[in-house]
């Protein structure tokens, strides 16, 4: 994939994140086409994202020693589930990139 994938909340309550072609064209519809970009959370040194448990947990007991879920992704001490944390950004109409998309799934089936 040459570009990031974006991710949006549904709603700005929302704690977690999604893809736009995790969510089905009724939700988008439902939605309006109205997210919320999530922006990645670059100022938060001490604590990540475990993709294994689904939790943020403090970055201090993301090593082997203390977790037992703990894989090596690079050898370089990095969890392979080591994930990021997003904060809420800017309501946004993905109207036309979710169509695109949703069409390209359907292209594929």
């Amino acid at each position: 994939m040459s570009k990031k994938e974006k991710f949006y909340f549904t709603s700005i309550d929302d704690t977690f994140c999604v893809r736009i072609e995790d969510l089905s064209k009724d939700e988008l519809e439902e939605l309006d086409f109205e997210l919320i970009e999530a922006i990645p959370d670059n100022n938060n040194p001490e604590y990540v994202w475990c993709t294994h448990f689904e939790e943020v947990g403090e970055k201090s007991e993301c090593k082997k020693s203390v977790c037992n879920a703990y894989k090596s992704n690079s050898g370089r001490g990095k969890c392979l589930h080591r994930g990021n944390l997003f904060q809420h950004g800017e309501k946004v109409n993905v109207k036309e990139e979710a169509i695109f998309i949703h069409d390209q799934i359907r292209k594929r089936r």
